[in-house]
């Protein structure tokens, strides 16, 4: 693939950056990842704490108005922990409570950050076990995440710098 010298990383003006941003003020002890479900099932061989994968979007929605274009991509956003193979089901389900109150505080700080529409309502989650090589454990919530404030479309904002 080529490189098309547009790297989102340090950039707050992405869903990315505003993902990464917020996945931050969790604290030290949790790690963040962005990437395909392909590179998580290589990448989490190496994680060695609780983990914060925003999945790479397949779709979503770009609202455009008169002066700015929105983003609202169909999200994925994994809360992950290492476990045995051979778990015990009390063990596991603790995992499982943890990384949905991992998630609730990831959703707070997200409603917090005033970067998207608040997450309110019900939000689909689907537990996660034996579904990568690596034994990891966690939820998977599906969420819509829509921009509260997109990209000028007045300014040079659209130009892929």
């Amino acid at each position: 693939m080529e490189n098309t010298g547009f790297d989102t990383k340090e950039l707050l003006g992405t869903v990315e950056g505003k993902i990464r941003s917020i996945a931050e003020t969790l604290g030290p002890e949790i790690e963040y990842r962005f990437m395909n479900w392909a590179q998580a099932n290589v990448e989490l061989d190496k994680i060695e704490k609780p983990t914060v994968i925003y999945v790479l979007p397949p779709s979503g929605t770009l609202t455009f108005k008169w002066n700015e274009v929105k983003d609202a991509p169909n999200t994925q956003i994994a809360f992950v922990c290492v476990t045995d193979f051979d778990f015990e089901g009390s063990k596991n389900d603790g995992i499982i409570e943890a990384m949905k109150r991992l998630a609730v505080r990831f959703v707070k700080a997200l409603n917090e950050s005033g970067l998207f529409e608040p997450i309110e309502g019900d939000v689909l989650y689907q537990v996660l076990y034996d579904h990568l090589d690596q034994n990891v454990t966690g939820v998977v919530l599906t969420l819509t995440l829509e921009e509260t404030k997109g990209i000028s479309i007045c300014t040079d904002e659209t130009r892929n710098q």
